[in-house]
């Protein structure tokens, strides 16, 4: 008896243990289709679940990523033959994804994971940068075609100025946030042009973060 007692005790404690990530998903004007969770290693997407969508308003999607890292959702519908994708910075733990089919990924919304919330103000952030580097390329176009040749260089060194800020701008955001798996992986994507920086952002991270994949390559890095 004692022996069954702890088998049971063994599976139930196995099966609380696996599926913690559930992913709660609701496409808004999704009629049919497929979506499939993904997760990156070694520079390949292995499927983590998925769903055929077949006029369901909500769907749901599990499985076990045992710490917070970016996944990947892609659809797939009638109307495209390559799926459209998205990705969010899960968390293992219960999540709630909201999107649009006509601008699936652009519209989002993710509840549930801090790491997603930061890095989507940081996106958020390095949009407004990106957007005034587009302005300031299409005015030195402009003025190239013209032969404006001074307003070109004053224009290319606001470029080289804005290029430096937002640089600073996301180091010290990844210093910041230090107590967070997005930390390094900010650092790895598009901070390693310094490895000054990088060391300085790995130095700052938490005991916890540090045993992160991000922190991990990281560390490879440097």
């Amino acid at each position: 008896m004692k022996i069954k007692y702890l088998l049971l005790l063994f599976v139930l404690f196995s099966c609380s243990e696996t599926g913690k990530f559930k992913l709660d998903i609701e496409i808004k004007d999704l009629k049919k289709g497929k979506l499939v969770l993904l997760s990156a290693g070694d520079s390949l997407l292995y499927p983590i679940d998925s769903v055929y969508v077949n006029g369901q308003k909500s769907l749901l999607l599990q499985g076990d990523i045992k710490e917070p890292q970016l996944l990947f959702l892609d659809l797939y519908t009638n109307e495209s033959t390559e799926p459209l994708s998205l990705s969010f910075f899960a968390e293992n733990n219960e999540m709630k994804l909201i999107s649009k089919l006509q601008k699936y990924g652009y519209d989002l919304q993710i509840i549930g994971s801090k790491n997603d919330s930061i890095l989507r103000s940081y996106l958020s952030f390095n949009k407004k940068f990106n957007d005034q580097k587009i302005e300031l390329i299409r005015r030195s176009l402009e003025n190239r075609k013209d032969n404006k040749n001074d307003s070109v260089l004053i224009i290319d060194n606001l470029l080289n100025q804005l290029n430096k800020r937002q640089f600073l701008h996301n180091a010290n955001f990844a210093i910041r946030h230090s107590n967070y798996e997005v930390s390094p992986y900010i650092a790895i994507t598009d901070l390693t042009e310094s490895k000054k920086i990088l060391d300085t952002i790995y130095n700052s991270l938490s005991e916890e973060v540090l045993k992160s994949k991000y922190s991990k390559i990281l560390k490879s890095i440097l």
